[in-house]
């Protein structure tokens, strides 16, 4: 027994003494790891590509607000009517018609009034009420003054124009002559007065023995006249009215010098 004791305790020793004179082995390096290649450009081209590629923009929720209804006030303007009226400052003529070839329906006295119902296609005539009576009658805008909404008065067509008529012939009103000696004769100073009874006389011509002495436009209604009458002789005056529908004349007046 202490025999085989003796021999494993001389193998042990034995193994002792042998693991001591191994050969050491050399401490291996610290492995580094190597990066491949082919792996270090498929990720760059991988880094590349994804910052080349644009980044979607983010989608914001907008939230949008609705204002509130605001009450605006509305103001309403109502213009004021004035009723349209013509004063008269002088005495005027009313006619039946916008012009002066229309007969005369009324004479209006200065400081009257009367209310304006329309106006002429030209706006140089107003149609008025008769202020004397029932009716209506045209006046001619420049002799009298308008007031009120004149801007809002309607147009009135013109009733048909009338067929123009012959003047009437002038009347004598009067005469009255002087005699001043002459040699052979005397020179006569005739002062004439005849009557305007037309409306639409485009002129006068005064007459001495048969010769015009003297033209004038209408409304025409005195003249005077210096002529020599010789010893024994006369002077024949008349006066003619004319118009474009014909002419008139006066009865004839003599005159003569003793």
């Amino acid at each position: 027994m202490k025999k085989i004791a003796l021999l494993a305790w001389c193998f042990t020793l034995i193994a002792l003494l042998a693991s001591c004179n191994l050969p050491r082995t050399a401490p291996q390096p610290a492995l580094t790891p190597t990066a491949d290649p082919g792996l270090v450009s498929t990720f760059a081209a991988q880094t590349l590509e994804a910052l080349s590629s644009p980044t979607p923009p983010a989608t914001s929720t907008s939230v949008t607000s609705t204002p509130s209804p605001t009450l605006t006030a509305t103001l309403t303007i109502t213009p004021t009517y004035e009723t349209p009226m013509v004063r008269f400052d002088t005495n005027t003529n009313c006619r039946n018609g916008p012009g002066p070839i229309f007969s005369v329906a009324i004479v209006i006295r200065s400081g009257q009034k009367a209310e304006i119902v329309g106006k002429s296609e030209l706006g140089d005539f107003w149609l008025v009420k008769n202020p004397n009576g029932k009716g209506t009658c045209w006046v001619a805008s420049e002799v009298v003054q308008a007031s009120g909404s004149v801007h809002l008065l309607p147009t009135v067509a013109a009733p048909p124009t009338p067929t123009a008529a012959p003047p009437k012939a002038p009347g004598w009103q009067g005469w009255t002559y002087s005699c001043t000696y002459a040699p052979g004769g005397s020179n006569a100073t005739v002062e004439m007065r005849w009557s305007d009874t037309n409306l639409n006389e485009d002129g006068y011509n005064v007459y001495r023995n048969g010769q015009i002495i003297a033209a004038f436009g209408p409304d025409v209604t005195a003249y005077t006249d210096v002529a020599f009458v010789a010893s024994g002789g006369s002077l024949a005056y008349y006066v003619e009215v004319y118009s474009a529908a014909g002419n008139a004349r006066s009865s004839t007046i003599s005159i003569t010098c003793q």
